[in-house]
C-alpha cells in the first residue's frame, strides 16, 4: 500500500512559505509512483544524452540550470512522456500554488535536471530576478521534486531563508568558488526521494558541488499567474493542447483562463465545449 500524501496546506506551511520563502512537502510524488517517475526521467535522459554530450564537446553551452559539463538539463520532456504534464497539476501542491500564486496559476516551465556525481557547482549565488513584489501573491514560484534521497554532499539546492523579503541582491562576488558555502545563513535543502520543495524565485540561492558518487536528479516546474504570456506568438504544441482536456488544464498550460479575462486567452486554440459558458461570461 502506498500512503497518499496530504492535499491540503496547513497554516504552519503557509507561515513558513511567507516567512522563509519555501516549504518542503514529503511524499509528493505518491500519486504517480516513484518507479514510474524515475522511468520517465531516465527515458528522457537517454533520448537527450547524445545531443547533450555533443554540446559539452563543442564547448558552447546552451540552456538553463547549469546545462554543461557538470549538469544535464532537459527541457520539453513532456514530448517523451505525458507523465511530466500530469505532475504539473499535482494535487499535492495545487492548493498551495493557488494560495501563493493565485487562482489563475499556470505552469511556465517543465524541466528535468541531473547534476552528476563528482562535479563542481554549476551556478553561483543569485536570485532569478529582482525582488518584484505583489501585496498578496508571489509572482513566480518553482517546485523542485527530488527523485532520490537528497543529502548535503549531493550538490543540493541551497537557499538563504527569508532573503525573498530583502531588497538587496546576494554579494555573489564575495561568496564564490572556494567560498561559495560560506554564505551566512545558508541552508541546504535535503529530504527523502519523492519530496517537493516549493520556493519563491526571489530567494537567494545556489547549487553546491556534488561531492558524492550519486547523481542529483530533479524535476523542475515554474509557476506564474496566467496573465504572464507563456507562448507569445508560438501556438502551443499539439502535445500540450491534446493533454489539456479540461478548463483547468487549459489554464495551467497558458491557453485559456478559468479565472481571468477573455483578453488573456489564446485565440489560435478553440475553446473546449465545457469552457464555452465560462468564456461567454467573461466581460473583457
Amino acid at each position: 500500500m502506498i500512503a497518499m500524501p496530504q492535499t491540503t496546506i496547513t497554516d504552519e506551511q503557509m507561515r513558513q512559505f511567507r516567512e522563509d520563502g519555501f516549504v518542503l512537502i514529503e511524499n509528493a510524488l505518491a500519486p504517480y509512483g516513484m518507479s514510474r517517475v524515475r522511468a520517465a526521467f531516465e527515458h528522457a535522459q537517454r533520448a537527450t544524452e547524445p545531443a547533450w554530450r555533443a554540446m559539452v564537446q563543442s564547448g558552447v553551452y546552451k540552456g538553463g540550470y547549469g546545462n554543461g559539463p557538470d549538469a544535464h538539463t532537459m527541457s520539453g520532456v513532456y514530448e517523451y512522456d505525458h507523465l511530466f504534464l500530469d505532475v504539473a497539476e499535482n494535487p499535492v501542491i495545487m492548493p498551495l500554488l493557488e494560495q501563493v500564486v493565485g487562482p489563475n496559476v499556470q505552469s511556465m516551465e517543465i524541466v528535468a535536471h541531473c547534476h552528476h556525481g563528482g562535479t563542481a557547482a554549476h551556478t553561483g549565488w543569485h536570485r532569478d530576478w529582482p525582488p518584484y513584489r505583489h501585496p498578496k501573491y508571489a509572482l513566480k514560484v518553482k517546485a523542485f521534486y527530488f527523485l532520490d534521497d537528497q543529502t548535503e554532499a549531493m550538490g543540493c539546492f541551497t537557499v538563504v531563508p527569508g532573503s525573498h523579503q530583502w531588497d538587496e541582491d546576494p554579494p555573489k562576488d564575495r561568496y564564490t568558488g572556494a567560498t561559495l558555502e560560506q554564505m551566512p545563513g545558508m541552508k541546504k535543502m535535503v529530504g527523502p526521494a519523492g519530496s517537493v520543495l516549493v520556493w519563491d524565485v526571489t530567494l537567494w540561492h545556489t547549487g553546491t558541488a556534488n561531492t558524492s558518487t550519486c547523481d542529483r536528479r530533479l524535476l523542475i516546474y515554474g509557476y506564474m499567474p496566467f496573465w504572464v504570456k507563456k507562448w507569445e506568438s508560438q501556438t502551443p504544441p499539439d502535445t500540450i493542447v491534446n493533454w489539456a482536456n479540461t478548463p483547468l488544464r487549459r489554464q495551467l498550460m497558458g491557453i485559456h483562463a478559468v479565472h481571468g479575462r477573455a483578453s488573456w486567452d489564446r485565440s489560435d486554440v478553440p475553446y473546449l465545449p465545457e469552457h464555452a459558458e465560462l468564456a461567454a461570461a467573461k466581460k473583457f
